[in-house]
């Protein structure tokens, strides 16, 4: 009886490390990302929603809380370790949570389920701005002569459109997950 309890308890722990091991390799990968991100600046919102497929597939694969604790491992490694914040802020406050949010609320919501995302988009989006304009103090007009207002308007028309598009994205990408690579990658984590 003991053997069989132990063999159990074995086997559970066994899972356990596979799944704290795929959940570390999708932080390193994330990370990696990240810093690839951080290296060309014109590649830092590509990298940021890159990384956050790492997110997605933990949150599929291992669920939300895996998910969850792959999302703030990667913001707080790259966040610490990244010369550039640029990706590392884009993940943790517009992309990261993305997956994580997603299918909470598209199992509660259905189709209506963008509206409470976007609104959770367009806070953190607006925190992000505020933070980026004291930083930078971007308050007076350029060189153009277009007002600032004119242009947080336009981030944020482009922000939104980006979202929706990535939305869309982890529906399509979680849909071909779960009917082609699913099976093939699943005997590997049993």
């Amino acid at each position: 009886m003991r053997c069989a309890a132990a063999i159990w308890s074995l086997a559970v722990d066994m899972r356990q490390t596979k799944r704290l091991s795929l959940s570390a390799l999708a932080v390193a990968l994330g990370t990696v990302i990240l810093a690839f991100g951080s290296l060309l600046d014109v590649m830092d919102m590509s990298a940021a929603v890159l990384a956050s497929l790492t997110v997605l597939f933990c949150v599929l694969e291992l669920g939300n809380g895996y998910g969850t604790m792959v999302y703030l491992a990667v913001s707080l490694l790259s966040l610490i370790l990244l010369p550039n914040k640029s990706p590392s802020l884009l993940f943790a406050l517009l992309f990261g949570y993305v997956p994580i949010i997603k299918f909470w609320f598209d199992r509660r919501l259905g189709r209506l389920a963008i509206l409470p995302k976007l609104v959770v988009f367009n806070l953190l989006f607006a925190v992000l701005m505020i933070f980026a304009a004291e930083l930078t103090g971007f308050t007076v007009e350029n060189a153009w002569s277009i007002a600032p207002w004119v242009i947080y308007a336009a981030y944020f028309v482009l922000a939104n459109a980006v979202y929706i598009v990535c939305d869309l994205l982890y529906t399509r990408l979680s849909n071909l997950y779960f009917l082609r690579f699913r099976d093939k990658i699943r005997k590997y984590l049993k």
